[in-house]
């Protein structure tokens, strides 16, 4: 005698009042007919939508609700019926007006026979409703970003005491007031993102999200489904659902672009589009989606030269060329040197509970040492001496036994009777000279610090017959 097999019977029977409460929670309409229409089972959201009772519905067939119960104008599981094909359709219930939005898709057997059609419909009302719920958690979460960004107290961070600094300042002041795109020169490290988060929160679009974007950080691929977003199934391991772009979610808000001139040639393109035309299109997608974004972009680049090198696109290069700001590397500005590590002592004292600061010695080092890094180097030098010192007066010695090399700037002037030309001639010798010992010869390194093409500083060294025992640029770590 066969005994039945009580553990899996229940094992079914939970499986199966599971599946029930998943139909009956889905957001929407949810039934299925056979291959000849007839329905074999409906939840109370499709009941409700067709304002038909489960006992009717489960006498007859969608034919029967299209002619003679709802009246609509078409339907979805029809066409499936007809053309073994998925089918989304928009159609109107005329019984009640209701607007639906259908999704049927075919379900076949092992012989590859049309077994059963499942739909799901929405009310569009209802659906716009939800979505219009979904904007408004998305809006929620830029008010996070927002909040966050405000506590980084960015323009408070911008030290001017030098007169270019000061001048600047006011200049990107005066130009957050308008929408025009902004291009940002300088080194690495010089403060070019600092200052377009200080021109954000000056601007109208402050209350908006700043979101910023390193275009060498990825390879192309990814930059542009960062940028852009992707459709679902775009990409295999991508998110199933797709992605929602970057500017796309910074509608209303600032783009900032960092190291623009290692933008691949292709992305310029589209970059070209958004800012002509405001217009950008998901990956694997032909929609057409507006975005309201001002843009301001960095690079420590000559784009001018990779222009007539045809590495950047010149048109490109001209709608990014409106409003020009060129921040100085910070040995050119050697007031601000002094407040700078004063700030970020303050800084790193507050992140660390310690009372520490640096003293006199080593401040008026600091203030004499080229900064190949920058503000970026001073920083992690203020932070790795603190660190470093055990006692509440950092002294020079932290300074001078780290990986830093102190090199002090040349301090010969031109003799005050030569003429005008070979005086720039002799500041300029001394110059290049010291930017290339800086960067132990390496000519590469030293033209990117200087902001200039390689050929040009090559340029420079005939023309001044400067001679360096590392001649030949080095190639990069």
């Amino acid at each position: 005698m066969d005994v039945p097999d009580l553990a899996g019977s229940a094992a079914a029977q939970r499986e199966y009042e599971l599946l029930k409460v998943l139909a009956e929670h889905y957001f929407g309409s949810m039934m299925v007919t056979d291959e000849k229409g007839r329905f074999l089972y409906v939840n109370d959201g499709c009941c409700k939508l067709l304002g038909i009772d489960r006992e009717t519905l489960l006498h007859i067939s969608i034919y029967d609700t299209l002619h003679d119960y709802c009246h609509a104008s078409s339907a979805s599981s029809i066409k499936t019926l007809e053309t073994r094909r998925e089918c989304l359709s928009n159609h109107t219930l005329e019984a009640s007006g209701k607007q639906v939005l259908a999704l049927s898709r075919p379900h076949f057997g092992p012989d590859g026979q049309l077994q059963f059609v499942p739909t799901y419909s929405w009310d569009e009302r209802e659906l716009y409703t939800l979505l219009e719920k979904f904007d408004q958690e998305r809006n929620n979460v830029k008010h996070v970003i927002r909040f966050m960004q405000g506590t980084d107290k960015a323009p408070d961070m911008l030290i001017a005491e030098s007169q270019p600094m000061r001048s600047l300042l006011e200049y990107a002041g005066h130009i957050a007031a308008v929408d025009s795109t902004v291009i940002i020169y300088g080194e690495s490290g010089s403060g070019k993102e600092m200052f377009a988060k200080y021109i954000h929160a000056k601007s109208a679009r402050a209350d908006q999200v700043f979101i910023p974007i390193n275009c060498a950080s990825l390879p192309p691929s990814l930059l542009e489904a960062e940028m852009f977003g992707y459709e679902k199934g775009t990409f295999t391991g991508g998110m199933k659902d797709g992605k929602i772009g970057l500017f796309e979610f910074a509608n209303k808000g600032t783009i900032f672009l960092d190291e623009i001139g290692e933008m691949p040639l292709e992305l310029q393109a589209k970059l070209l589009r958004i800012i002509e035309s405001g217009e950008i299109k998901r990956l694997g997608s032909n929609q057409i989606l507006k975005s309201d974004v001002r843009i301001i972009a960095a690079t420590n680049r000559d784009l001018g030269e990779m222009v007539r090198e045809k590495t950047f696109r010149a048109d490109l290069y001209y709608r990014l060329n409106v409003l020009v700001m060129n921040v100085p590397p910070l040995r050119e500005r050697t007031e601000d040197i002094r407040p700078l590590a004063q700030h970020f002592v303050q800084t790193f004292n507050k992140k660390y509970g310690t009372t520490k600061r640096l003293s006199p010695e080593a401040l008026q080092v600091m203030e004499h040492y080229a900064w190949p890094g920058n503000v970026r180097e001073l920083r992690n030098t203020v932070e790795r001496m603190m660190v470093e010192s055990k006692n509440t007066l950092v002294e020079l010695d932290a300074f001078r036994k780290g990986d830093t090399v102190v090199v002090e700037r040349p301090q010969s002037a031109p003799d005050a009777r030569l003429p005008y030309q070979q005086a720039m001639e002799h500041c300029e010798r001394e110059y290049l000279t010291a930017v290339v010992d800086s960067c132990g010869g390496n000519l590469r390194q030293a033209a990117a610090q200087m902001g200039l093409h390689l050929s040009t500083l090559y340029r420079k060294i005939d023309k001044l017959g400067l001679s360096f025992s590392k001649a030949a640029p080095q190639p990069d770590p």
